[in-house]
């Protein structure tokens, strides 16, 4: 089971001495189960092998879920998120209110190496840390999504104000 082997190489090159893969032969498939601490949060981690189908799935699980009554204020933050900004995965909530980061890469004809396990990861990590704040607010608070929306638009546009007055910073200079 070649994705076995390659999330156990992977498990190696980290040293999680802790943790196993876990394999069934008889279905192709293979599974990591782990906790990843992530700014002093816990997140679950599964990295899964589908042997048959030839696909390699990881999913970050944030450590709070979506109260009730607020999923579809999440659901919309999510496709914002997921639309607005550039990640390989996409940011999922659960039907019972569990948020998630998958990511799935077909391996059909390829031998992965094992940094592609870390830049899934690494982009789920990537993801948390920089929305972390709206993700919980939209979450656990009675913040609507147009709310945290709101305060997107306002850093958008201080980016972009920023990145103008830099502009012509480097213009003026150079004349």
């Amino acid at each position: 089971m070649r994705l076995a082997k390659l999330i156990e190489e992977y498990i190696a090159d980290q040293g999680w001495d802790n943790d196993t893969v876990n394999r069934d032969e008889e279905k192709g498939s293979s599974q990591l189960k782990t906790i990843m601490t992530v700014n002093n949060q816990d997140f679950r981690l599964y990295i899964e092998g589908d042997e048959k189908r030839e696909l390699l799935y990881l999913y970050l699980y944030a450590p709070f879920s979506v109260i009730e009554g607020k999923s579809v204020d999440a659901c919309l933050l999510f496709n914002f998120l997921n639309d607005h900004f550039t990640y390989r995965g996409r940011l999922t909530v659960q039907d019972d209110g569990d948020i998630r980061y998958v990511e799935i890469i077909d391996v059909e004809n390829i031998e992965p190496p094992i940094a592609m396990i870390d830049n899934m990861l690494k982009s789920g990590i990537g993801m948390f840390r920089s929305n972390i704040e709206g993700i919980a607010a939209v979450a656990l608070t009675q913040k609507t999504y147009e709310a945290i929306r709101a305060d997107y638009d306002k850093k958008d546009a201080a980016r972009e104000l920023h990145n103008q007055k830099e502009q012509e910073n480097a213009s003026t200079s150079e004349e």
